[in-house]
């Protein structure tokens, strides 16, 4: 049985508070602020509408994801955990 439920998942949702951070198809990790994306590292900025496209997975806080795509032609889907 699948323990998680998924609706798909807009740009604008990523910048709610809740996501703190995303990770692209390439590797690069961006913490999340609002609107806008940083990368880790090098301190590129981008909007987050800029690199939406590139998303694979998004992260809250705590580090549990709750968004992802397993392929870039996919959809960004939020995972959202069943409590028993």
């Amino acid at each position: 049985m699948n323990m998680e439920e998924q609706k798909r998942l807009a740009f604008y949702d990523i910048s709610d508070a809740r996501a703190k951070s995303a990770k692209t198809f390439d590797g690069k990790l961006y913490t999340l602020k609002g609107g806008i994306a940083v990368e880790k590292g090098t301190g590129d900025v981008k909007r987050v509408a800029d690199i939406y496209y590139e998303v694979r997975s998004v992260m809250d806080q705590a580090h549990t994801i709750v968004a992802k795509r397993r392929k870039k032609d996919e959809e960004l889907k939020e995972v959202l955990q069943k409590t028993c």
